[in-house]
């Protein structure tokens, strides 16, 4: 019996060490392609007599047709008595207009194969639609009519804010959730960026008159962007856009200039409690660079060289080499303020404080090394070819030019992307990790079972207990 059972042990693990183990590819295989930009169309710029800025796209191919609105003024701009309303907002934009119900919009959106949606991000709020070309003229007209004149019907507005207090009551019960609202407060404290959802007394308290209100202060067409691409003629779709979106008047007062992110602060350990939980989630990181910085695409390269790629030195360390946990990750957001970097992982109670070690050594690795050439071959191509698989189709070329309005850079932007992460250099990769990775600059935040938790970080320093 004994023998039988390390038979089959034998059998289960051996698989996984050699899963583990590296092996070369071989010898004769060709070498990579050489990547390429982002071919970008002309990009025909115009603004109108009311202040909107309109960039028309075409992109001859398949026979249809996106388009972005970007207003400035997101979660960064919600008042401070209603915190996550612009969430709200974004979610009963479509749902009826002065002139149109939410089943008239969808009935006219969808004689053209095409649909509409609206996303708040802490920035801006983004309408987007899409369906055939020729269909264009309907799609620019109800979005301009929700631009304009969005009516939030009050049985629509009680049936999504019902909808979102169920949503909230799932997000709250997730580690990831009460990680992110404690690290959203720990980073930014009284910054408006702290806000990560709306909370149940600003759901309740919601009303149309409120939402009114909150439409009329973020639309306005003298802070708003529209990018329409596809297979289309630029010269119609401007006079289309100047017909239905020409009348539009900003009536609200405008939200104020959200202010600069704040700096890192030294090395802070967070706990959340969660009874009964087996797991710990661990949130790491600190602000970092905006997308205008220099410093920005150094960043981007370090991160996937560290956490932010499945091959990444994170994943081979407490993924592969020690199976601390199955999916360490790391990210680098971009924001009009400031950038924000992170590292994630989900670990078992009792390596809660081995991972953050681990966590911590390949931080401050960054700075201490420069990355190897193949590194740094690898994390170019990843980067470079994400880039370029998201852009082919034509809402995300829409979405990613409404996003570099956002966050300040030139339509020019759109091509320039891959030339200027293969330009990165291994020197600058190491001066980003020395800027923004040492592990004393870094907040972490762990959900889990609290006396478990603050046992494991014991030896880090003393934890904090907090309520997300």
């Amino acid at each position: 019996m004994k023998r039988a059972i390390l038979f089959v042990l034998a059998v289960l693990v051996t698989p996984m060490l050699g899963a583990a183990e590296k092996k070369p590819l071989p010898k004769d295989l060709p070498p990579f392609g050489e990547d390429k930009p982002l071919p970008v169309p002309s990009i025909a710029q115009s603004k109108l007599a009311n202040g909107l800025t309109v960039w028309v796209v075409n992109r001859p191919g398949f026979p249809r047709v996106a388009a972005v609105l970007a207003v400035r003024g997101g979660s960064a701009a919600d008042p401070t008595d209603a915190e996550g309303i612009s969430e709200l907002l974004a979610d009963t934009l479509k749902e009826g207009t002065a002139v149109r119900t939410s089943r008239r919009i969808a009935e006219e959106l969808q004689a053209v194969g095409g649909d509409i949606g609206a996303e708040a991000t802490p920035d801006a709020i983004y309408v987007t639609a899409n369906g055939l070309g020729s269909g264009a003229p309907t799609l620019l007209e109800v979005m301009a009519d929700i631009a304009g004149s969005a009516s939030f019907p009050a049985a629509e507005v009680e049936l999504a804010k019902a909808n979102a207090l169920q949503a909230l009551m799932a997000r709250e019960a997730t580690p990831e959730f009460l990680a992110q609202k404690a690290f959203g407060k720990a980073i930014y404290g009284d910054h408006p960026y702290h806000v990560t959802a709306p909370s149940k007394e600003t759901l309740s308290a919601a009303t149309p008159a409120l939402l009114k209100k909150e439409h009329a202060r973020r639309f306005r067409p003298d802070s708003a962007l529209l990018v329409v691409v596809g297979d289309v003629d630029a010269a119609a779709v401007s006079a289309t856009v100047t017909r239905v979106f020409g009348p539009w008047k900003a009536t609200g007062e405008a939200p104020a200039a959200t202010p600069s992110s704040p700096a890192a602060s030294s090395r802070r350990l967070m706990v959340v409690s969660r009874p009964g939980s087996v797991q710990s989630l661990i949130l790491m990181g600190r602000p970092a660079a905006a997308a205008t910085d220099p410093d920005y695409f150094p960043l981007l390269v370090a991160n996937t060289i560290c956490a932010g790629s499945f091959g990444s030195r994170l994943v081979e360390n407490i993924r592969e080499d020690k199976g601390y946990t199955y999916s360490p990750r790391g990210g680098v957001s971009a924001r009009q303020k400031g950038g924000l970097l992170t590292a994630r992982a989900d670990v078992r109670n009792e390596v809660t404080a081995a991972a953050l070690l681990e966590m911590f050594y390949e931080f401050d690795r960054m700075g201490a090394t420069p990355p190897t050439e193949e590194e740094m071959s690898r994390a170019k191509r990843y980067q470079g070819g994400l880039y370029l698989l998201r852009n082919q189709i034509q809402g995300s070329v829409a979405q990613t030019l409404a996003t570099n309005w956002v966050n300040g850079l030139p339509p020019e932007a759109l091509g320039e992307f891959v030339t200027k992460v293969n330009a990165v250099t291994p020197e600058q990769v190491r001066a980003a990790g020395r800027t923004f990775y040492p592990s004393s600059t870094q907040t972490v935040v762990v959900v889990g079972e609290e006396a478990k938790v603050k046992a494991e970080l014991a030896q880090f320093g003393a934890a904090t207990t907090v309520q997300p």
